[in-house]
């Protein structure tokens, strides 16, 4: 996590600087020098790109142009805190189940970019879409530049879930694993290949997802 905070901190740095060099001219630069509403219109400019500067570098990390993970851990502890509890491999993501130290549990899904390296989490992967039911929430969680995508099953508060694997049936036979920790909520999740407009998933013989 310092590493993040290193990255921004020195980012935003440049940002402000840049910032500056390019929006004015030599003697503007020279009148704000000396000028009180000239610092105060460069602290206005200089705070407005810092804002700007962290919503970028917060959706679009600049680390996933120029290098790479070697493994899926990394590329998670680098920009998130808490505790893995599972990373689940696939040829062009990971599936990493995490928790922040109570009973709350987040999914998250790494790409690999076409070097081979794992890459950092961006607005680009977190894109998902959310059923919910009398008994149970369905997350669909897409990879990027992908039709796959994960769905994950989990309890609802109005209801109880047991045995879901057993219960648990798409169109593209996927097989749905189950993630059981003491005193955590239980949920179940499953990696589909090509989630198309066809796509069924049907759960105690009711279809909850598709015709």
């Amino acid at each position: 996590m310092i590493y993040s905070v290193i990255r921004i901190i020195l980012a935003l740095a440049g940002a402000a600087v840049a910032f500056v060099m390019l929006t004015y001219s030599d003697e503007e630069r020279r009148y704000m020098v000396r000028s009180v509403t000239g610092s105060r219109k460069v602290w206005i400019g200089t705070i407005s790109t810092f804002a700007a500067a962290v919503v970028v570098l917060h959706l679009l990390p600049v680390e996933n142009m120029i290098t790479g993970f070697s493994k899926p851990q990394d590329a998670f502890l680098y920009n998130h805190t808490g505790e893995i509890l599972e990373i689940d491999e696939y040829s062009d993501c990971a599936f990493v189940v995490n928790s922040t130290g109570d009973e709350k549990i987040t999914t998250h899904v790494l790409p690999i970019g076409s070097d081979g390296k794992w890459k950092l989490e961006t607005v680009y992967n977190r894109k998902r879409d959310v059923t919910t039911l009398n008994y149970c929430i369905i997350e669909r969680l897409y990879v990027p530049d992908s039709k796959n995508c994960f769905v994950v099953i989990s309890h609802s508060t109005e209801g109880n879930i047991s045995d879901i694997p057993g219960r648990v049936i798409d169109n593209r036979n996927t097989q749905f694993n189950v993630v059981d920790y003491p005193d955590r909520v239980t949920f179940y999740y499953g990696y589909v290949e090509d989630m198309g407009d066809d796509y069924t998933l049907t759960i105690d013989g009711n279809i909850v997802i598709g015709d």
